[in-house]
């Protein structure tokens, strides 16, 4: 895995200028829960770690469960997420 490290303040600023009909308390709520999931460990079903960012939108899974995709080199990720080794 190959994530591009994004702060979470940074991201919710991309994301809310993307998503301008989205509240951005939610999302936040929901990030931070995602994340707080990825650091106690929760795994997506298939067994691999959980993508912070697309959990906060889509469940907690990971990213190719997410996005069909196994290329991730392109994608944001949350640095606390990077940092904790996939």
């Amino acid at each position: 895995m190959a994530f591009v490290p994004i702060g979470i303040e940074e991201y919710k600023r991309k994301h809310v200028e993307a998503n301008p009909g989205d509240n951005a308390a939610e999302w936040s709520a929901r990030q931070r829960n995602a994340l707080k999931a990825f650091k106690a460990g929760e795994r997506c079903d298939c067994g691999e770690p959980i993508w912070v960012i697309g959990s906060a939108v889509a469940g907690h899974m990971c990213f190719t469960c997410i996005t069909g995709s196994a290329n991730d080199s392109e994608d944001y990720e949350i640095v606390e997420a990077c940092d904790k080794g996939r």
